[in-house]
């Protein structure tokens, strides 16, 4: 699990976290991929399907899907799904998915809805990252009772 040279906010003890969860899955839905940090310790995790879900736009820095795709692109076990979490959560049945990671918009209407919405197709475990931020905790606290570890948030069905 080599990221160093890829950008992004998640520490090393999170991705391992990542690496180490999705070694028990066999589908992952990620919410929210940026360049790529993260996505890779899901990829080399599990031999199963990762989805990353994200318009690959915004955060003030454009577009950013050529470096995701140069990152991670490679790995044969990645399904891009380069559109809103809205418009990809559609695309799942419900009990359909292991585990969803969400790490996306991150203000308090936006993961209220990426839990109701994605909560329904989770089999195992949905999580997500920045639980210190006010906005991402309530959300969160608000719908469910997690565990947190190095500011993962995890809730396991």
């Amino acid at each position: 699990m080599y990221v160093d040279n890829i950008e992004g906010w998640m520490s090393i003890e999170q991705l391992k976290w990542l690496f180490n969860t999705a070694k028990e899955m066999e589908t992952i839905v990620e919410v929210g991929s940026y360049k790529g940090r993260s996505t890779y310790a899901l990829l080399t995790g599990t031999d199963g399907t990762v989805w990353a879900v994200d318009p690959f736009t915004g955060m003030k820095i454009g577009d950013f899907y050529d470096d995701f795709v140069k990152n991670v692109g490679h790995f044969e076990n990645l399904k891009i799904l380069r559109m809103k979490s809205e418009e990809a959560v559609k695309q799942f049945k419900d009990k359909s998915i292991d585990m969803v990671f969400i790490d996306g918009d991150h203000t308090y209407e936006e993961v209220k809805k990426d839990i109701e919405m994605w909560l329904p197709k989770v089999k195992k475990l949905i999580c997500g990252h920045d639980y210190q931020g006010a906005d991402v905790r309530k959300a969160v606290d608000e719908k469910l009772k997690v565990e947190v570890s190095n500011l993962i948030w995890i809730y396991k069905i």
